[in-house]
């Protein structure tokens, strides 16, 4: 395995559409297995491939338990806790309800601000086997998704904000100056 480099904004494949994952093979298996290795070197719970500069639609997460990391917004251990998740072509085939949660990224080094999302989504995915899947995803678990599905989409986090708050981020971005150009 390898730690790959994690793009900043302004990378214009942050900001780029990626597209579907069509072959399974070692090749997306060992890409996976370095993406999880780049995510915990990073410290992050989630990371999606365009991050990596890679524009396939892989994303990786796997959320520790910690009854005080997130103590003002999670309360309790759920059966997606301390798993490795996998998803590629993930897709939102249903959403509920309504939640906002701080969210920072690992291409916003330093950078938290809250984001409405939906508080419960389901997902179809495969893994990298190729195996279809569904999973259904609430409080913490649902915003990562819908965060990492969102990269995969072309859109950065301040894009769900509002156009005062986007603006301080990227502002604060431009002047921290390039630390890659991918």
């Amino acid at each position: 395995m390898s730690v790959l480099d994690v793009l900043v904004w302004p990378a214009k494949v942050l900001e780029t559409k990626a597209d579907p994952v069509t072959t399974f093979d070692a090749g997306l298996k060992q890409f996976v297995a370095n993406m999880f290795e780049t995510m915990h070197d990073s410290g992050g719970i989630g990371l999606a491939a365009n991050q990596v500069g890679d524009l396939r639609r892989v994303i990786v997460i796997e959320i520790p338990w910690s009854d005080s990391k997130y103590s003002e917004q999670e309360e309790k251990q759920e059966p997606w806790h301390d798993k490795r998740w996998v998803l590629i072509n993930p897709e939102i085939i249903k959403k509920s309800g309504k939640i906002r949660w701080q969210e920072g990224c690992l291409s916003f080094p330093e950078i938290f601000d809250f984001v409405d999302r939906a508080a419960e989504v389901w997902i179809k995915a495969f893994d990298e086997n190729g195996k279809e899947y569904e999973v259904h995803a609430n409080e913490l678990f649902s915003v990562c998704i819908q965060h990492e599905i969102d990269h995969l989409d072309g859109v950065v986090f301040f894009q769900r904000m509002s156009r005062l708050k986007a603006d301080i981020i990227k502002k604060k971005m431009l002047r921290r100056g390039p630390l890659n150009n991918a």
